[in-house]
Formats: structure tokens, C-alpha cells, sequence
């Protein structure tokens, strides 16, 4: 079973059950069992993590750690700030919901073994990405 915790440090209430499926579906083909922990913060606790854990002194979208695996499954957690959700969705035309769901789903590829690094890595992400958002908005999703 994929169990998914969601907490935020901000005020305002998530749509938990949708980032909680976004996970799911992200990790399913992959692992039968995972424990994902996100949380969501604001620009200066995403900026300080950032730069904390990678050494980027920005703010940024989603930080992903695959904590490894143990009897209970793959232990993950995403960081994901919502108000740089908010500004990306702004400048794209969509909703901040789809954007949220996109951070949650690419943290989720990341530690499911996706990575971005080179242009051809990059595609093949994008493309199973938008695949899994597309199936969680149907027709309600938004091409970015």
C-alpha cells in the first residue's frame, strides 16, 4: 500500500486528497509499498532547503528525497512550495491545483528513478509527467 501524508506551514488548506492520488499514481507501476511525507512551505523555508540541500541558493519548486527502502517500503518525501506554484501557473494560463500536482508528480518520478538531467531525460519525464497529470484532470486538464 502507498500511504501519503500531507502537512503545510502555511495558511489556507490544501486539496490533500488530490496531491494524495497524484502520488499514488505516480508511484504505483513502481512500488507497492511507499510512505510519501510532502510538505508544503513558503518561498523562505523552500529558498533555505534548497540551498541547505543542494547547494542552490534559489527558491524552487519541489525538492525530492528517496529516503531509501525498509520492510514497510520506499520512504519519500517532497518539500513543495505553493506560492512558486502559483506564480509558474500564473504565467502559464493554468490552474495552481494542475501545478501542485505536476510538483508532486515529477518528486515522485524523481525517487521512482526519472531524472531530468539531459534533454532526451528530460522528454521522457515530461512525457510520462503530463501523462499521469492528464489522468488526474481528464478533461479538465490545461497544457502548460
Amino acid at each position: 500500500m502507498i500511504q501519503v501524508d500531507v502537512a503545510s506551514s502555511l495558511r489556507g488548506k490544501p486539496d490533500t486528497a488530490l496531491l494524495c492520488r497524484a502520488a499514488v499514481a505516480a508511484l504505483r507501476p513502481v512500488a507497492a509499498n511507499a510512505q510519501v511525507s510532502i510538505l508544503l512551505v513558503g518561498d523562505k523555508r523552500m529558498r533555505t532547503l534548497n540551498r541547505d540541500s543542494l547547494g542552490h541558493d534559489y527558491t524552487t519548486d519541489v525538492l525530492s528525497f528517496d529516503h531509501g527502502s525498509t520492510p514497510e517500503g520506499k520512504l519519500i518525501e517532497l518539500v513543495i512550495c505553493p506560492a512558486f506554484a502559483a506564480r509558474s501557473a500564473r504565467q502559464r494560463g493554468i490552474a495552481v491545483a494542475q501545478e501542485l500536482v505536476r510538483y508532486v508528480v515529477h518528486g515522485c518520478l524523481h525517487c521512482a528513478g526519472f531524472d531530468d538531467r539531459t534533454e532526451a531525460q528530460r522528454r521522457t519525464m515530461w512525457k510520462a509527467q503530463e501523462s499521469l497529470v492528464q489522468g488526474l484532470f481528464g478533461r479538465n486538464y490545461q497544457t502548460p
